[in-house]
């Protein structure tokens, strides 16, 4: 009895442990997972602006990276391009926001200026994150 027991727990912990974790990207080599791009700079000061410049650097040059990825990915596409096309224009138009506000955060003079750009900054890296992972979700051939 006690074995059994066991046995019903084991099957139940392994069907409910799926539900806790990510789906892994749809698209081969995009990183599913970019927080920590984000949460090593987020808690910056203003004294601490060449430190969070530098991670703005290498938020941005993964975002590139991953849209150079994309677009591999769609290059080898032959059918069902329309909604990757449309959902590309997001990743896209994010970029934009992305790499505007790291401007906008370099062009800072003051602390109060500096941390509502820093701000801005993290809303759109997050947007940007998203348009990348709904691209992961989109159908491919």
């Amino acid at each position: 009895m006690l074995r059994t027991g066991q046995l019903a727990f084991a099957i139940g912990f392994a069907a409910l442990s799926p539900c806790g974790t990510r789906a892994v990207a749809a698209v081969d080599g995009v990183e599913v997972s970019t927080d920590h791009y984000w949460s090593d700079i987020k808690d910056d000061t203003y004294e601490q602006r060449p430190h969070f410049a530098r991670g703005a650097d290498k938020m941005l040059a993964k975002l590139d990276d991953q849209i150079q990825q994309l677009r591999a990915k769609r290059a080898a596409m032959t059918t069902d391009t329309k909604d990757w096309d449309f959902a590309m224009k997001e990743v896209d138009d994010s970029r934009v926001l992305v790499a505007g506000t790291i401007n906008d955060v370099n062009a800072a003079t003051t602390p109060e200026t500096w941390t509502d750009a820093k701000d801005k900054l993290g809303a759109a890296w997050k947007r940007s994150q998203l348009a990348v992972d709904k691209m992961n979700s989109t159908r491919t051939t």
